[in-house]
């Protein structure tokens, strides 16, 4: 009888102080891949990606889901080159496509391919199926009805829902990262897909508190945090409205962009009361998440929020705006204070009520921990690849 014995199993031991993370994990690693080999199981290699270059939530999910698997992973950022082909009488045939399956099965050994988002992607690795299995998730859709002044993101965003829903046709295994998401795929599709929603990683919640934000930002303990991009849909115009209506508490925001670039978008109304801080390392934005009081979500839509499950993880209530993707969380959570989209003034009543109501934290965190806990989701994954792996 053979154990899948994934890497999240082994206990993680703290070094002496000052020891550098990178040698703690990599000693983890070669203590998992010895237990592996007595075993008697080998690792699948699995490629995975393509990986957006910043600290999304999808590149997030595929760094935790490789940091708690049981295989051994090649992670890869976009190939714009993928996209190369010869033009022959009007249409482009796709060369590079296929070329890049065959070198990564040949040339570096890759078992099974984890397309996550990218239509482009599972259109390659469909033309090498035969000898380089692959499966495909789908994180999310934009939602027209917010772009309607901009007809050219309408456009997109409709050539990238087709795209989706022709992947996930494609792809000999697809899944969704939330219940929404997997009616409206199988809705349009007739093909049945399975949720896999984003996690946590408790070990890396763990791994920090709240005094090294504190510290890094000289800032004290229970401000609002808000964490996200510079992006429309993420309206942190939203949230620092809020700090001008809060002017009794402090406000802190994390993004993936500098502070000039911030200053160029939102430097005519900055409160006294709120801090911008710009491509935080990804160890002080969890530290940050423990200093906090309240976690602010302000998108317009998401398909699975993984800041306010994160937030959760660390004990700490939520509010997020009333949409498909934090309607599900507050679903299984109980562990929500949702408002109105549309409606600043609910934003307020919402936030002033989170703040009164700290022990809604616990709800949060036990749901964190029973049902998005990495080191019991990473399982299906591993299952999968070990599956593919024997069909090829």
């Amino acid at each position: 009888m053979t154990i899948l014995l994934p890497l999240s199993s082994i206990p993680a031991i703290r070094l002496v102080d000052g020891a550098d993370e990178r040698i703690y994990r990599i000693r983890r690693i070669l203590l998992w891949r010895t237990l592996r080999s007595l075993s008697g199981v080998e690792p699948v290699r699995v490629w995975i990606g393509p990986m957006g270059g910043r600290e999304g939530g999808v590149d997030r999910y595929i760094r935790t889901l490789v940091a708690n698997s049981a295989h051994r992973f090649k992670t890869s950022k976009e190939f714009p080159m993928l996209l190369w082909g010869l033009r022959w009488v009007g249409r482009t045939i796709p060369v590079a496509g296929r070329l890049y399956g065959e070198y990564l099965h040949r040339a570096r050994g890759i078992e099974v391919a984890h397309v996550h988002r990218s239509a482009t992607y599972a259109e390659a690795f469909k033309q090498t199926e035969a000898r380089l299995p692959w499966l495909y998730t789908l994180h999310g859709i934009g939602f027209e009805e917010h772009w309607r002044h901009r007809p050219d993101v309408v456009r997109w965003i409709r050539e990238a829902k087709e795209l989706a829903l022709q992947s996930v046709r494609l792809a000999p295994l697809a899944t969704v990262v939330s219940r929404w998401l997997k009616e409206w795929v199988e809705e349009r599709t007739g093909t049945t897909v399975t949720v896999t929603p984003p996690g946590v990683d408790f070990r890396e919640v763990d791994s920090v508190g709240s005094s090294e934000f504190l510290e890094w930002s000289g800032q004290q303990p229970g401000f609002l945090l808000w964490v996200g991009r510079l992006a429309f849909e993420k309206r942190l115009d939203w949230f620092i409205e809020l700090a001008e209506r809060l002017p009794e508490r402090r406000f802190v925001a994390l993004a993936d962009s500098s502070a000039s670039r911030f200053r160029e978008k939102y430097w005519t109304r900055i409160p006294s009361n709120f801090r911008y801080y710009g491509r935080v390392p990804r160890p002080l934005v969890v530290s940050a998440f423990h200093a906090c009081s309240v976690h602010v979500n302000t998108s317009l839509y998401d398909a699975a929020p993984t800041t306010l499950v994160e937030a959760m993880a660390c004990g700490k209530a939520v509010v997020a705006s009333d949409n498909v993707g934090a309607r599900e969380i507050q679903d299984e959570s109980g562990a929500c204070f949702l408002f109105d989209t549309q409606s600043l003034a609910d934003l307020e009543e919402r936030t002033r009520a989170a703040l009164n109501h700290p022990e809604v934290g616990a709800r949060g965190l036990a749901f964190a921990k029973e049902k998005r806990d990495w080191a019991k989701l990473v399982g299906f994954f591993d299952r999968q690849y070990e599956a593919l792996a024997r069909r090829s």
